[in-house]
């Protein structure tokens, strides 16, 4: 209670507060004195008028200063001949000292503010040559002068012309030459100099050109009150409007416009046209002309768009091309659409043309297919395997409808090379989805589409007769071609020549690959060639021609490869001559169109770029740098031949890049020598730097150890990628005994990219490549699975009594072992058919479709294992029976196509 009156009694009183002693002597100290500013001259005023052998001069000084204070400044400098006649400081005569070089300082006392004044004579004739002076300069000041009678005063200050306003010229300056001269003549008798800038925008449409100029005029001197223009390739609706246009007449290829009073400074004009063009695949237009008439001097610039699907080529001779952000602000929006390209011209618009290509597509059918090849193998039981290959060119079909015939079910369908799901429709048939196809220079590819079938029919007589009908489309077929297999042991008594019996297919040998449809080598080569058409959609050139030289290493060609290749070549720049100019330039558009992610992967590197140039990481900038410029590059392949956009751009990269690899050098070399084997921390490992060791000898690569081959650097694969082999193994419960032979058949899915992954691969045999089994290899013949296996040709084949050899790694580039994974169908798996024991296990190799993202890890062993997808979508028909060969031509959409069967089983077998 004591305490708390305590404080109460101690507390200050309310509306204070208490602040530190230092504090409160701070803010009460007197203010310190400042020294007020030395006086200073304020205003000057000259005159100056001739008198005999000179000038006379009278100037008046006003000086002022805050109280009293002493002045003293230099009154003139440089002029031992000028006389002063009478100088004084206010009321007093003034103080004047000269020195040897006659320079004369005036001093005296100023108390808020004096006036000196001075009367001189100044020596000199200013109609020969100027009199300079150096005099007293002040804040601000005027000077007049009086010439003779026919000349005009010129007064330079400091160098340069003095500001003149009515009589009076307004300068304080220290340095003054005057001189007379002859004055000017009136504006109206002096001859215009004019200026001029055209800016010319051309739009082309699809069935119109629609042009729109602005055309300046700059009057430098005199004035102009008519305007003329030298036109042409202009419509017969121009219109010209302008803010002091009184109208305008067209005189042939002369405009001449009036304007409604005359002009001293600037006229604008805006122009608008427009000119009806062909509706021809190609046609040529003149390039519009506007020349300004009766000027100095004139610039000319010209801007393409299109907003249809007219291709518009300039033939432009004297015209450079620029990139459309360089063009000048007087040039820029007189377009609509999309910019393509753009041209300037100094001293006035020359000759010119516009080619205009249009792409017209040939009337057709939206879907064709080049070519129907099936592969067909029969049972004595009956049961028949369909394996139907179409070539198909989609030009605008959103699907393929398929009508299977009597007894056969689809069980598979692949396009493009990926699984399909096709939708059943009520009438049974099946509607198989498409894709586009990709467009080239000399036409459509055309792109595979798989569809599996299995029958069942009575079984065979020994004298066999029957119909065989095949499945019906919705599209024409131009070659039908038919491989069937006889059950063992049948021959045929058909002949070639015996209805559509053929002993060679004579068509659609352009479509396939030289190695047979249904063939391992085909479906391998098929896959080869899808990656490289998705290499193409993805403008990954370099991997589509790696591809393509893949497939002419394996022996294939066919028109779909030389197809792609003659994109690629004119990406490259090869294109022919003979080629459709109009296709080449549709084809860069469209991967030009798709290069939207480079362009902005271009924009991130180059800010990364400026941003470690500003923080000084030269090494990382220069690296950054690089990267842009080769994605610059490559989106300059896709330009078209008179755009230059994206080669400015790339040539501004690349002089960034030299200053920023200048700057990383000179960092470098001012960085401390290190040692001979020092080591460089970083991330908690050590990395060696050899920036400044100085080694003799040269650099050896290491070769492979374990004798194995050394990889090449390109092909080893990152730790992310590297899979591990795994074992699937196999239901021995359910193997099939009915059909069993030492000879297996082989399934395309999954193996025409494995000699390219770069990975770990189980092998029992390194073989150098993949072949195609041989023409006498024994199959089997069991079709509850659709997959098959055949083992490499220089690999031994499975048995029974040789026991399993142990597999072993191999990495890089060596070719792998055929791998194929089983399908179960109807509770039965045909594991049997590789000849393997019960309890063996199958070969897998990762799935390519499975996600790269496994973690780095120096053990192998350690990674996690890659999942395995059953395919039973693609596979090569058991070859057993005698083939007998069906060829037809030109089949129309929606047409049954029926083979005749006639074969009969010998009561004693030949063999």
């Amino acid at each position: 209670m004591l305490l708390a009156l305590v404080l109460a009694l101690v507390a200050p009183p309310s509306g204070s507060a208490e602040i530190a002693g230092e504090r409160y002597r701070e803010w009460t100290k007197p203010p310190a004195e400042v020294a007020a500013p030395a006086p200073w001259v304020a205003r000057r005023e000259l005159s100056f008028q001739p008198v005999e052998g000179g000038l006379q001069l009278r100037g008046r000084w006003t000086i002022k200063s805050f109280g009293t204070g002493w002045f003293s400044g230099e009154l003139f400098a440089d002029a031992p001949a000028l006389r002063v006649v009478s100088a004084r400081w206010g009321a007093a005569p003034a103080t004047l000292k000269v020195d040897a070089a006659g320079a004369m300082t005036v001093t005296g006392k100023v108390a808020g503010s004096v006036e000196l004044t001075v009367e001189a004579f100044v020596p000199g004739d200013p109609t020969r040559e100027a009199v300079a002076l150096k005099l007293l300069p002040a804040v601000r000041g005027t000077i007049e002068a009086a010439a003779p009678t026919g000349l005009a005063p010129a007064l330079r200050v400091d160098g340069e012309s003095a500001l003149a306003v009515r009589e009076k010229q307004w300068s304080g300056a220290r340095e003054v030459a005057l001189s007379f001269v002859t004055p000017p003549a009136p504006a109206a008798d002096r001859p215009p100099v004019v200026v001029a800038k055209v800016g010319i925008g051309v739009t082309v449409g699809d069935a119109e050109l629609r042009g729109r100029a602005r055309a300046v005029w700059e009057v430098r001197q005199g004035e102009v009150s008519t305007l003329a223009l030298e036109t042409a390739g202009l419509g017969a609706d121009l219109d010209i409007v302008g803010a002091n246009v009184r109208g305008f007449v067209r005189e042939g290829d002369r405009v001449r416009v009036e304007l409604q009073a005359p002009v001293r400074d600037r006229v604008e004009l805006e122009l608008r046209w427009s000119q009806a063009i062909g509706k021809a695949a190609e046609s040529r237009v003149s390039l519009p002309k506007i020349a300004p008439v009766d000027v100095f001097h004139s610039e000319v610039a010209l801007q393409l768009a299109r907003d249809g699907e007219v291709e518009a080529v300039p033939e432009a001779p004297g015209w450079s091309y620029v990139a459309s952000a360089a063009l000048p602000g007087w040039a820029q929006g007189l377009v609509e659409g999309t910019a393509t390209t753009a041209l300037v011209q100094q001293g006035g618009a020359g000759a010119g043309s516009l080619s205009l290509l249009r792409f017209v597509p040939l009337e057709g059918p939206p879907v064709v297919v080049d070519v129907a090849a099936y592969t067909i193998a029969t049972s004595r039981e009956g049961r028949a395997l369909v394996r139907a290959h179409y070539e198909v060119r989609n030009e605008r079909a959103a699907h393929l409808r398929l009508t299977p015939p009597a007894g056969f079910k689809v069980i598979g369908v692949r396009v493009g090379g990926q699984t399909a799901a096709p939708a059943r429709a009520k009438d049974g048939s099946w509607i198989v989805p498409l894709l586009r196809s990709v467009e080239t220079v000399t036409g459509l590819l055309s792109f595979p589409v798989e569809v599996i079938l299995l029958g069942e029919a009575s079984e065979w007589r020994r004298r066999e007769t029957r119909e065989l009908r095949l499945p019906t489309l919705d599209a024409p077929i131009a070659v039908s071609r038919l491989t069937l297999h006889l059950p063992p042991g049948y021959r045929s008594r058909k002949r070639a020549g015996d209805g559509d019996v053929v002993a060679a297919f004579t068509r659609g040998e352009g479509i396939t690959y030289g190695l047979g449809v249904g063939e391992v080598g085909a479906a391998q080569a098929d896959m080869v060639f899808q990656d490289a058409v998705q290499a193409w959609m993805r403008n990954d050139f370099r991997a589509a021609q790696d591809k393509l030289d893949a497939l002419r290493g394996m022996g294939a060609k066919n028109e779909n490869i030389a197809r792609l290749q003659s994109n690629l070549d004119v990406v490259a720049g090869k294109a022919a001559v003979s080629q459709d100019m109009s296709l080449q330039r549709r084809v860069r558009e469209q991967a030009k169109a798709r290069a939207y992610a480079d362009v902005q992967a271009q924009a991130e590197l180059k800010k990364k770029a400026e941003d470690e140039r500003a923080r000084g990481d030269y090494a990382a900038s220069a690296s950054s740098y690089q990267q842009a410029i080769a994605v610059g590059d490559k989106l300059a392949q896709l330009e078209q031949t008179e755009v230059v956009d994206q080669k400015m751009t790339n040539a501004a990269l690349v002089e960034e890049y030299r200053q920023v690899q200048t700057k990383s050098t000179e960092s470098r070399r001012k960085r401390p020598k290190k040692k001979i084997g020092g080591k460089v921390k970083s991330s908690g490992s050590s990395v060696y730097d050899f920036d400044d060791d100085a080694l003799s000898g040269s650099m050896m690569t290491p070769t492979g150890s374990a004798g194995l081959p050394n990889p090449v650097a390109g092909n080893v694969p990152d730790a992310g990628e590297v899979a591990k082999p795994v074992e699937v193994p196999v239901d021995a419960g359910n193997v099939d005994k009915e059909f069993e032979s030492d000879g297996v058949s082989v399934a395309d899915s999954g193996v025409a990219d494995a000699p390219a992954l770069g990975g770990e691969v189980v092998e029992k045999r390194p073989p150098a490549t993949t072949p195609r089994p041989p023409a006498d290899q024994q199959t089997t013949r069991d079709f509850t699975a659709i997959v098959d296996v055949v083992p490499s040709s220089d690999a031994p084949m499975p048995n029974k009594t040789a026991p399993p050899e142990e597999p072993r790694v191999l990495q890089g580039a060596a070719a792998v072992e055929v791998v194929a994974v089983q399908r179960r169908l109807g509770g039965r798996l045909a594991a049997r058919r590789a000849g393997r024991t019960p309890g063996a296990k199958f070969k897998a190799e990762r799935s390519r479709s499975e996600a790269r993202d496994r973690k780095d890890s120096s053990d192998a062993t350690g990674m996690p294992s890659p999942e395995v997808h059953a395919s039973a979508l693609s596979v090569v028909v058991p070859a057993v029976g005698e083939a007998v060969r069906y060829q037809r031509l030109l089949l129309p959409a929606g047409a049954a196509y029926a083979v005749e069967i006639s074969a009969k089983e010998p009561l004693i077998a030949k063999e």
